[in-house]
């Protein structure tokens, strides 16, 4: 084995939640206000920190 076989099954860091699109018109970009993630696009609230 050389390095590269285990590169490969390395697990993938989970995408952060503004990288995301928004759950209700696709768009974004996500912005945390006020422990809130909210859609520049559409203004709804797309998750808040109790959802963490």
């Amino acid at each position: 084995m050389d390095g590269r076989e285990n590169a490969s099954r390395a697990p993938r860091p989970a995408p952060r939640a503004e990288d995301l699109p928004c759950d209700y018109c696709g768009g974004g970009p996500l912005v945390w206000r006020k422990c809130k993630l909210i859609c520049e696009q559409c203004r709804q609230i797309n998750k808040s920190c109790a959802d963490l």
